[in-house]
């Protein structure tokens, strides 16, 4: 098969698998068989020949936008990781579990209050019962907080995680 033949071979599967971008494949066609006649030593055609295009009005090729193609290589189901930054909303409401460090416990007259902080360094007061993004402050001792979790397991189903961040973590214990 001829460089030639595998380039017009190759177009014709390009345009079968994206839709609406027939015509710019086909202009695309024709300026690659102009370039390897060039290259195989073919003289090109005068400039007074008119070229044969698939456009047979005199209107303008409008080039359609691709759909939106799904990468190949993404994986088919998601992880609720911690990493998912998108759109969480500002304040106590937007700190996400697994990204919290716990910085300190105080005991006050309401009872006990959390002090955290999230990866950007700011500093949130948690009291039990706050909602945050992904979970609630289910308790607060006087050396750790209980969260309870609220995600979305690998199929879309909700899974509820008990997660305790301590002060002084044991050794081996995430914080």
């Amino acid at each position: 098969m001829t460089h030639s033949a595998k380039c017009v071979v190759l177009l014709a599967l390009a345009a079968c698998c994206v839709p609406g971008a027939v015509a710019w494949q086909t202009q695309t066609a024709l300026q690659a068989q102009k370039v390897v006649k060039q290259s195989l030593g073919d003289k090109p055609k005068p400039a007074s020949q008119p070229e044969s295009t698939p456009n047979t009005t005199n209107a303008p090729a409008k080039e359609a936008a691709p759909a939106h193609v799904r990468d190949p290589f993404a994986a088919l189901v998601r992880t609720g990781d911690a990493g998912d930054h998108l759109n969480l909303p500002p304040g106590i409401a937007g700190l996400q579990v697994a990204t919290l460090r716990l910085q300190g416990l105080v005991k006050g007259p309401e009872g006990m209050v959390a002090i955290v902080s999230n990866p950007q360094d700011r500093v949130y007061f948690l009291h039990e019962g706050d909602h945050i993004y992904d979970g609630l402050v289910e308790k607060i001792e006087m050396d750790k907080i209980t969260f309870q979790q609220e995600n979305k397991d690998a199929f879309g189903r909700p899974v509820q995680r008990e997660i305790i961040k301590r002060l002084y973590p044991i050794a081996g214990e995430e914080q």
